[in-house]
């Protein structure tokens, strides 16, 4: 099973603590400022996806069982649970006397019950919710059914036998069945108040009632504020903003300013502060594979794509290492380390001429006209293009032009297809090995242009198996596609996240994401 990090440091200043303080539950609580790219927008647990809701969400919201930092499960809402011999039946006893908490701390009169949890987890599978945790509790008896709208939602495995009793029933074991609990997608969720909000559950602070230790305090253009009534050295208060004034400055330096609490980095600077090392993104070759693209023949993608992997060089600067697949290292699936169970995806080595002559039958000069390699301004991968172009050059004759662009600019020519040859990163969007996978299929973005039925029928499939048979199916993905050369891995980027010193239990994972506050501590 995937372990989360937990956070220590030593002391914090005098100075920063004082900083810290001002947006506390009260004087004597600290609080703990997070940067986010766009203020979270969608408090809905069960359809929460983009990175700051559902670090929101996972603050905000409490569940049956909650991880600690070892990775042990242990009870939240729920008092105990019993699991059946045949690992295929869980029961949990909710807590007496839970209410949701409405926005500012004030207290309400919904209180939760186990058909609060029916009701979340029969909005997972309504198609209409679009919910992306449906993958997650395919297990569950029914759930392809229901989810197909061919099955009545009463019919999905989930039951209250009373109203502090809950049952799950899956159709096949499912041995991270309790981690997944964990997900925001299986916080409860009030009928009755969700029926009130008429559509927008979830989408104002007057619309969204939280069940964790944190409740909604603010919610404005500006940022999310959670706070919860706790004295120091617990932290009282979350604050999700964005940097809008100390743009440019790196992780070290915003946490030095007092700006925020901890930050990710990718510049590869000493430092003395606290971090977590891990990577999240892999940068590699995508040649557009469309139809009417030159790179439509898999031959010549094979010719470039194996001089490429034999001639390039990790760069020097000490933020990438030689990636080891698609899929980035660190990555689980149903508790499987992914990277472990799938092995070395990389094709074999290739006679690269001998494809190069081949593919260039019945091929033009003028069909390499307007081929570029198109890379993102400031990726510091500069110099590894214009070897890889230069290998290019010597071993085939192609003089291929390098064309850098701004981010922005380059993520829209990726989107639209705007492009030949590309220099890409590859993020794995929460921590899922599909999603890395998705993306170079028509419903998950139509990346490359690759079309390939084969890969398309396994990756659906993967979406509802368990286990090791789904590991396996992914595996198969991620070999296909790398086997056709529409992408090709080079360099796993090194990231970490840096941390103010005096913080203790931050509970820490990059591909949940997590970052979660629960027992986190600000001590002098």
């Amino acid at each position: 099973m995937k372990q989360f990090f937990r956070i220590t440091a030593a002391v914090l200043a005098a100075a920063f603590l004082l900083a810290l303080t001002g947006c506390g539950s009260s004087s004597s609580a600290p609080s703990f400022t997070w940067f986010v790219d766009t203020i979270p927008a969608n408090l809905d647990p069960q359809v929460a996806s983009a990175a700051p809701d559902v670090i929101a969400c996972e603050n905000l919201y409490s569940g049956l069982v909650r991880k600690k930092a070892d990775g042990e499960i242990v009870p939240d809402l729920s008092e105990s649970w019993t699991v059946s011999s045949d690992g295929k039946t869980y029961t949990f006893q909710i807590k007496d006397g839970l209410t949701y908490k409405a926005v500012k701390g004030a207290s309400t009169d919904h209180t939760i019950t186990a058909e609060d949890f029916v009701f979340a987890f029969r909005r997972i599978f309504q198609p209409q919710t679009n919910s992306p945790y449906a993958v997650e509790f395919a297990a569950l008896e029914n759930s392809a059914a229901v989810l197909a709208g061919t099955a009545d939602a009463s019919t999905l495995g989930v039951s209250a036998a009373g109203p502090l009793t809950l049952v799950f029933r899956l159709s096949e074991k499912d041995d991270n069945f309790l981690a997944k609990l964990t997900l925001p997608g299986a916080m409860p969720c009030d009928e009755a108040f969700f029926e009130s909000t008429r559509g927008t559950y979830g989408l104002t602070a007057k619309t969204t009632l939280s069940s964790g230790s944190f409740y909604l305090y603010n919610w404005t253009a500006s940022g999310l504020f959670l706070r919860r009534d706790v004295s120091s050295p617990m932290i009282g208060s979350l604050r999700l903003v964005q940097n809008t004034g100390s743009t440019g400055k790196s992780a070290a330096q915003l946490i030095a300013d007092e700006k925020c609490s901890a930050a990710l980095d990718d510049t590869g600077e000493d430092t003395s502060l606290q971090s977590v090392d891990y990577s999240d993104t892999t940068w590699a070759l995508l040649f557009n594979s469309a139809e009417d693209s030159v790179f439509a023949d898999q031959e010549l993608r094979q010719a470039l794509a194996g001089i490429a992997r034999k001639n390039v060089d990790v760069p020097s600067s000490g933020l990438y290492t030689a990636a080891e697949g698609l899929v980035p290292t660190g990555l689980s699936v149903d508790g499987i380390d992914y990277r472990d169970a799938a092995g070395d995806p990389t094709p074999a080595p290739v006679d690269a001429v001998s494809l190069y002559r081949e593919a260039r039958q019945g091929m033009s000069n003028s069909d390499f006209n307007n081929v570029t390699l198109l890379l993102p301004a400031g990726s510091g991968l500069t110099q590894a293009a214009e070897e890889i172009n230069g290998e290019w050059q010597k071993q085939f004759s192609l003089f291929f032009s390098l064309e850098e662009v701004e981010p922005e600019e380059f993520e829209k020519r990726l989107a639209e297809g705007n492009y030949t040859i590309a220099l890409a990163p590859i993020s794995a969007e929460s921590g899922s090995v599909y999603n890395v996978l998705a993306q170079f299929t028509a419903q998950g973005g139509g990346l490359t242009g690759y079309a390939n039925s084969l890969y398309a029928t396994q990756l659906s499939a993967s979406s509802t198996a368990t286990g090791s048979a789904r590991c396996s199916l992914l595996a198969d993905c991620e070999r296909q596609l790398l086997s056709d050369c529409a992408v090709v891995p080079l360099f796993s980027q090194q990231k970490r996240l840096l941390i103010a010193s005096g913080i203790q239990g931050l509970v820490f994972d990059p591909f949940g994401p997590v970052l979660d506050l629960t027992e986190t501590t600000l001590k002098k």
